[in-house]
């Protein structure tokens, strides 16, 4: 029987679809054995798991599609194994591209680390903090002769219990204590509770005929872990028998398989068991007293802020690295994630920072951008500041600790794939609009908000996607023929979908119909057909607005069900006709030539309603938004309404907000860094300054800008004049009645803010004053006086200077300043911002890498790495021979900075075959370019550069740099 077995699994193995190798279960039933004897059978014969033939089949498929074009992305490697039916996910391949070396490779180099690395546990978090004492049990249980100390491993769920058996086990190997190729063997005995006969055989194997269906001798794990380690969790699910079981392998090393009598055997085991239970009413007095290394691992709780804090960047940057996209978080987020309590501990802290980037992966499925963004929407998708943060002793680190954006990018050894989406397809599959709105509408709900405010919101919600749905790229790629779906909709939707546009087309030829849309629809009504055909509901709250407002539309929409209905014979609901309706809007939209600034007009109360109604009549428009916001509401939501209409808006000349007071005076910078959407936000919002926006968009050609600091000039009764362009050193005038007092105050302010401008007090009672202010206009380029008096000196801007420099009025200087700064590259080198050594293969590992540095510290927006690679694309930034001089553009940085690398080995920067090893990656704002002149020079000198590439360590390099400035 054996034999026929043998024979019988290898042949099915070998007419297995490549594509789906099957697995031990599968060729258990086709056969009707037991899947332990496949298992067994397929060991002795040396086969692979079926996870690993597919991994197997996956390389070399993966390889002959690269044979032909070795330049080909992750996203169209994805594609193409699709189409030959291989169900694989970007990850899946990204990681069998990067992995370069075979098994024997690897063995090489875990024995390798073996002997540069004598401390598995250094790499857990708290190594040196909360865990300390637990590492010196772990050590001590596996140190301690003949064979070690049995060991039992206590803690709430999520501690991490089993990662530490598992630190002990490499902590085991790496002493010599179990030799390399030792098992580890592992079983939850929670996952065999309910069948305690079935646990044991398990776990101790059993004897020919020991129970009906044991049809042959069978080992269990505890022979398996032989010159191992044996880790069961849960271990208060194994039966008292069980327990009893375990004393004679503690005590002698002994046991005997289920059904065996006499026949002794012996297996030389480390014992670990874990346990969330209370350990002196769940296991047996006699087994405990065989345990004597209790470890118990602290709560999450129980950590410090610091602790914590590293475990969401390690969690996040395991996302990166999984995913293969960088990973931008926003620091309101990682204050949400360590403010938060968690009951199920770290293993619930990784579950929703994986939840969380796994939501805002669609919202990222929704663009051409290979990043996830992390910010507002998943904060209040998980409720994080509704009643859920720790007590008030954790509350106090708010304090204490500042937090940042932070960016994470995937880790060096994935870091050989350019990060660039390329659609293979016109048309990218939305998210199943039905569970985007389900999962909104719920949360809504869950949050006690109020019906109408749902219907509000939602309704906001729904057209974001649907502004997101139709939005048109080039016009020349757009899709011409619904038959490209036809395998994803089936053609009777296909079909019924091109009878209806050709139908409004010939019932008016000038209609302009969006193609894209079309595709969307198409692949919209074949999810909501599964969904009828399932009888799952259908959620439309915004149904009768639709019908009052989309009427042609919904009219419309009722002629394409009908045939619908007729051609798949269903009962389509009318809530779906309702969806529908919104399809063809967007899909009819005319699309303006011209954008539009955007008027959102927001204040507490119903303040912004009333203003908006009276500007809206009085100017016969219709186009501002007024968002009214309750006293009782926390601003994060409003800030997410506010976010979401945005999102809805043709928004390419960008939105001018109104604000009345408090909170809401960031909202402009939130929405856009949220939405890349570019802002203004003017205070002290009144109907007269939200009447002059609405005339000046729409009787003149200015830009955002223009308008905002036109407005902010009114409301100051004081006119901005333009200065013509000067190579003269900058200087600003600080004036008050006797150029002491007031004037110096004025001035101390200014040099805080502006510390590379020279600021000359002066007094208007001076005689001479205006003389005196144009001998200095000989010697200086003077933009602006700053002060309590007007000396009207034609030319030059005035600035009132009231108690204090508000934020307006320090805008508008810097408005007309340009922000100059005349910093010297002294001061914009930081030492922690010399690399020495950086271990980098490629160059855009380099410029990720240094990239990294510059946006955790807040010098740089997210768009800038991809605008560095735009530049590198351009032109080679190989500066002469062994520098490069990578740089982004200025409308993504948010300080000027330089980060500097020497290179541990030179790589190859361009085509031209340069092999740089020293790269100063600028981040410079338009009013520094005299920076890189700087640089330039500095880097003219041959021996400058030989010197950086001599320096040993950092302090050398930075006396380089001194050194030339002296």
């Amino acid at each position: 029987m054996a034999e026929g077995n043998r024979k019988d699994i290898t042949e099915l193995i070998k007419n297995e679809r490549p594509q789906e190798p099957l697995t031990d279960e599968q060729i258990s039933q086709k056969l009707s054995i037991l899947r332990e004897t496949v298992n067994n059978v397929r060991k002795k014969l040396n086969i692979p798991s079926s996870r690993d033939r597919k991994r197997m089949n996956v390389k070399k498929a993966v390889e002959l599609i690269k044979t032909k074009n070795s330049d080909i992305t992750i996203t169209s490697l994805v594609a193409k194994l699709k189409q030959q039916g291989f169900k694989v996910s970007r990850s899946y391949i990204g990681e069998i591209i990067n992995s370069e070396c075979d098994e024997v490779t690897k063995e090489l180099q875990s024995r390798a680390e073996c002997e540069n690395e004598m401390d598995s546990f250094q790499n857990l978090t708290g190594y040196d903090g909360s865990l300390s004492n637990n590492i010196k049990q772990g050590k001590a249980s596996v140190l301690y002769p003949p064979f070690g100390l049995p060991t039992l491993i206590i803690g709430e769920s999520g501690t991490g219990k089993t990662l530490f058996a598992e630190c002990i086990y490499q902590y085991a190997v790496q002493k010599k204590i179990i030799e390399l190729d030792g098992p580890f063997v592992s079983l939850n005995c929670a996952d065999y509770s309910d069948n305690p006969q079935l646990l044991l055989s398990m776990l101790y194997g059993y004897k020919k005929g020991a129970f009906t269906g044991a049809n042959q001798d069978t080992e269990g794990l505890v022979e398996r872990a032989n010159k191992g380690i044996l880790f069961l969790d849960e271990i208060h699910r194994l039966p008292p028998k069980g327990q009893e079981m375990l004393f004679s392998i503690l005590d002698k090393g002994k046991f005997r398989r289920l059904g065996e009598v006499v026949n002794d055997r012996k297996s030389q085991i480390y014992f670990i068991g874990a346990t969330t239970e209370n350990i002196e009413s769940s296991l047996l007095l006699t087994f405990r007293r065989r345990i004597p290394m209790i470890i118990e691992l602290p709560s999450l709780k129980d950590r410090s802020t610091k602790e914590k804090i590293q475990l969401i960047y390690s969690f996040f940057q395991e996302e990166a690295n999984r995913t293969h996209l960088k990973i931008f978080v926003k620091a309101k987020i990682m204050e949400a994630f360590v403010l938060k309590k968690y009951l199920g501990n770290i293993g619930q802290l990784k579950s929703e920072i994986q939840v969380t980037c796994a939501n805002a992966y669609v919202e990222k499925m929704n663009n051409s951008r290979d990043e996830i963004n992390i910010g507002f929407n998943e904060m209040l998708y998980h409720n994080f500041f509704n009643n859920n943060t720790e007590n008030s002793e954790i509350q106090t680190t708010k304090l204490t600790v500042t937090f940042k954006d932070m960016l994470f990018i995937p880790n060096a050894a994935n870091k050989g794939e350019h990060f660039v989406t390329a659609n293979d397809s016109h048309y990218s599959l939305p998210k199943d609009i039905y569970e985007k709105i389900e999962e909104k509408y719920y949360e809504l709900k869950k949050a006690n908000v109020t019906p109408v405010e749902i219907e509000k919101i939602i309704w906001n919600f729904i057209l974001s996607n649907f502004s997101m749905m139709g939005i048109d790229s080039n016009n020349d790629k757009n899709i011409t023929s619904l038959d490209e779906l036809k395998y994803l909709v089936g053609e009777n939707i296909a079909v019924v979908v091109k009878q209806f546009i050709k139908r409004i087309k010939k019932n008016d030829s000038q209609l302009q119909v969006n193609e894209k849309v079309a595709i969307y629809l198409a692949i919209h009504i074949s999810e909501a057909m599964k969904r009828i055909n399932l009888k799952q509901d259908i959620i439309n709250p915004n149904l009768i607005y639709i019908k009052e407002n989309l009427k042609a539309e919904y009219d419309m929409a009722c002629s394409l069900v009908q045939d619908l209905e007729a051609n798949n014979k269903v009962r389509i609901p009318e809530g779906e006709v309702g969806f529908i309706a919104m399809y063809i809007n967007e899909l009819l939209k005319p699309r303006s030539s011209k954008s539009r600034i955007n008027i959102i007009v927001i204040s507490h109360g119903k303040i912004a309603s009333e203003m908006i109604a009276v500007a809206n009549k009085m100017m016969n428009v219709d186009f501002p938004i007024a968002v009214d916001m309750p006293f009782n509401v926390n601003p994060i939501r409003i800030f997410e309404q506010i976010i979401e209409i945005s999102k809805t808006l043709d928004s390419q000349s960008g939105i001018l907000f109104f604000v009345d007071m408090g909170s809401l005076l960031n909202v402009g910078e939130i929405v856009e860094k949220r939405t890349g959407i570019k802002t203004r936000t003017i205070d002290r919002v009144d109907l007269v300054s939200v009447m002059e926006a609405i005339r000046k968009i729409y009787i003149s050609e200015e830009t955002l800008d223009d308008i905002y600091y036109d407005i902010m000039n009114s409301k100051h009764t004081y006119h901005m004049v333009s200065t013509n362009h000067s190579d003269k050193p900058l200087a600003l005038i600080a004036m008050c009645l006797t150029g002491h007092g007031v004037a110096i105050k004025i001035k101390e302010l200014l040099s805080a803010n502006y510390p590379h401008i020279k600021v000359i007090p002066l007094s208007i009672l001076d005689a001479n004053v205006k003389q005196e202010i144009h001998n200095l206009k000989q010697k200086y380029n003077i933009p602006a006086i700053i002060g309590t008096m007007n000396p009207y000196i034609e030319g030059i801007n005035f600035i009132p200077f009231e108690s204090n420099f508000t934020q307006d009025k320090k805008m508008l200087l810097d408005h007309v300043l340009k922000q100059k700064n005349y910093s010297s590259l002294k001061k914009i080198f930081r030492e922690d911002f010399i690399m020495i050594d950086l271990e980098c293969k490629t160059k855009q590992e380099v410029i990720e890498t240094m990239s990294m540095v510059l946006f955790n510290n807040g010098f740089i927006k997210k768009g800038y790495i991809d605008s560095v690679f735009e530049r590198e694309n351009m032109s080679s930034t190989c500066f002469k021979k062994n520098v490069a001089i990578p740089h982004g553009l200025p409308s993504f940085v948010n300080e000027t900075s330089i980060i500097s690398a020497r290179l541990s080995q030179a790589i190859e920067w361009d085509n031209s075959g340069n092999l740089v090893n020293l790269v100063f990656l600028l981040a410079v704002k338009d009013d520094d370019i005299n920076i890189i002149n700087d640089l330039f020079r500095l880097l003219k000198q041959k021996n400058n550069i030989d010197e950086f590439i001599k320096a040993k360590n950092r302090f050398e390099f930075i006396k380089v740099l001194y050194d030339s400035f002296s």
